[in-house]
């Protein structure tokens, strides 16, 4: 940790994948960025909205069970740490709809790990192959609708819209949770 001006401790996260560097500083800052990913797959265990309230924890508590038979699949970085885990959201069309535009209410949510695009999930597992997106990020530091709340006012400052659901994403190591937003150019601006 380190201190900002106020002499108040300041925590700092950083870590490189193969695709974004991320860094985040400051205990009561929402650091939002933006970055771009080529498609990437996810292979773990889904549920849904109707499975009920707290469906995502049940599933997240189960990908904890038994998803180590599956991390020999889980795409590496160069020191071979894990790229992460993602909890990815859909509606049962599976086509990364944004939320206005989907045409069910029930959410599909993929809990898993990231793959190699052509990785072969064993039996009980699903795969889903993210389309490339441009994406907003940002730590999950508080509450979530928090963190929400400001990215969607993010959005309207600089144009840009949903382009499909938000995902879950926790680094490796541990550390915050982030929220990648799917987004594109707004077409009423």
């Amino acid at each position: 940790n380190h201190r900002n001006e106020n002499g108040a401790a300041a925590a700092e996260i950083f870590f490189q994948s193969d695709r974004a560097v991320f860094s985040i500083r400051g205990a009561n800052m929402l650091d939002i960025k933006e970055c771009t990913f080529e498609p990437f797959a996810v292979i773990g265990l889904v549920g849904d909205s109707d499975e009920g309230p707290g469906y995502v924890d049940a599933l997240w508590q189960r990908m904890n069970k038994y998803g180590k038979s599956i991390m020999h699949l889980a795409k590496k970085d160069d020191d071979g740490e894990i790229m992460g885990a993602w909890g990815l959201m859909n509606d049962e069309s599976l086509s990364f709809l944004p939320p206005d535009e989907r045409k069910s209410k029930k959410v599909v949510y993929l809990a898993g790990i990231e793959t190699a695009v052509d990785a072969k999930p064993p039996k009980g597992y699903t795969k889903w192959v993210v389309p490339a997106f441009d994406y907003v990020y940002a730590p999950v530091i508080g509450q979530k609708t928090a963190v929400i709340q400001e990215v969607m006012a993010y959005l309207d400052a600089h144009d840009l819209t949903f382009a499909a659901c938000p995902f879950d994403f926790m680094p490796p190591g541990g550390g915050n949770m982030y929220l990648f937003f799917p987004v594109k150019a707004d077409p009423d601006k």
